[in-house]
């Protein structure tokens, strides 16, 4: 696999702008969250960008646990999937079937509980 380098335009004019001590640590703190430089930090809002937060380790967990919940539904919908309405009326109307349904549906619901919990925190 061949990498493409991306061609960065060079730099060569110089802004400067003064800030009190207050503005000083709002721009750092604001720049380490997103993982940039302070000068990257400034150059981004001077062109109207938006820096984007990092995730945090609580917010990876959650979509990490978002991913796997994904993987359920897919299993779920392929267990259904290429069959005909006659088959899946059977299925339903089994006990047995319905019983292991609707608990592998009540985990998915409970992984969906927990992880909009975790995003609220």
């Amino acid at each position: 696999m061949i990498k493409t380098i991306k061609k960065v335009a060079k730099r060569d004019r110089r802004v400067e702008y003064r800030v009190n001590d207050e503005e000083y640590a709002i721009g750092l703190k604001n720049a380490t969250a997103c993982g940039l430089s302070i000068s990257e930090y400034g150059r981004k809002c001077f062109v109207n960008q938006t820096p984007k937060l990092h995730l945090t380790e609580h917010e990876i967990e959650a979509y990490k646990s978002l991913a796997d919940t994904r993987g359920d539904l897919v299993h779920v919908r392929n267990a259904l999937k290429g069959r005909t309405q006659e088959q899946i009326k059977n299925y339903f109307n089994d006990d047995e079937f319905m019983r292991n349904w609707i608990l592998a549906i009540n985990n998915i619901i409970t992984q969906w509980d927990s992880i909009i919990e975790q995003l609220r925190d």
